[in-house]
């Protein structure tokens, strides 16, 4: 309903440039199907509100989006990188080395080799590791998480036994010694 463009077009642009990515973005609007709410939260609104609508609603809207975006004090800082047994995760480059080799990982083989070795020797079960490593809304079977290991071992060659099974639980990170 804006002039010359649609509030969609407007958050796909906000959430596709690094500047305003992280942007809180709550759409107002008169479009009430649920086609149009769900269009909204796919193209990246993180709350959709329907004319008519109540001041003092809205205003805790706001608050609570505020309240979802705001970083602790005493949060942790952010870990730029990882490195263990020989193996570098440089997490802001999105690059994985083995003993100084670069090597090129899925998505998801990056989020399973990030999330045992942020714990070396925490022994993880196929649940949790689809939970953390792939998202809590993935759709896949446990087993799926064998097929990520077993590739991930593979590319990591010779520090393939850095990832050890775990019999009837799953996997861990092996600990330094």
């Amino acid at each position: 309903m804006l002039p010359n463009v649609d509030g969609i077009n407007v958050c796909r642009q906000l959430r596709r440039h690094k500047e305003t990515r992280e942007a809180g973005i709550l759409m107002l609007t008169a479009k009430s199907e649920e086609v149009d709410q769900i269009e909204g939260f796919e193209a990246g609104a993180d709350d959709y509100v329907v004319k008519p609508y109540s001041i003092r609603v809205l205003l805790e809207r706001i608050r609570a989006l505020q309240r979802r975006r705001a970083v602790p004090e005493d949060d942790e800082p952010t870990v730029e990188s990882l490195e263990c047994l020989g193996i570098h995760m440089d997490l802001r480059r999105y690059q994985v080395t083995v003993q100084g080799q670069p090597i090129e990982l899925t998505r998801s083989e990056f989020r399973l080799l990030q999330t045992l070795m942020g714990e070396p020797g925490k022994a993880y079960d196929r649940a949790e590791l689809i939970e953390l490593a792939l998202g809590e809304d993935t759709l896949v079977l446990e087993r799926t998480i064998d097929v990520h290991i077993r590739a991930l071992r593979r590319k990591l060659g010779e520090l393939a036994d850095a990832i050890e099974t775990v019999r009837g639980i799953g996997y861990r990170f092996k600990e330094p010694n």
